[in-house]
């Protein structure tokens, strides 16, 4: 019989915080989630800001070949 949690890591680690810092991260903790919970979601968002930064600024200032051209010079 496999565990309940198989999918699920096991938090083994913690992090020290200030009162404030603290204080913040349980302001932003949804309610039925960990605090480990609300800081993975906290990473993600960040994750996608970070990208759709990455990608705007490709889209203004990027150039951008043709992908008949790109295959033909990647050998695909």
């Amino acid at each position: 019989m496999q565990p309940f949690y198989k999918d699920r890591e096991i938090a083994d680690k913690r992090v020290a915080l200030t009162s404030s810092t603290w204080k913040a991260l349980h302001g932003l903790r949804t309610p039925g989630k960990s605090l480990g919970d609300t800081v993975a979601d906290l990473i993600a968002e960040h994750q996608k800001r970070m990208l759709e930064r990455d990608l705007e600024e490709i889209d203004t200032g990027g150039h951008f070949v043709p992908w008949d051209e790109a295959k033909r010079e990647l050998g695909l």
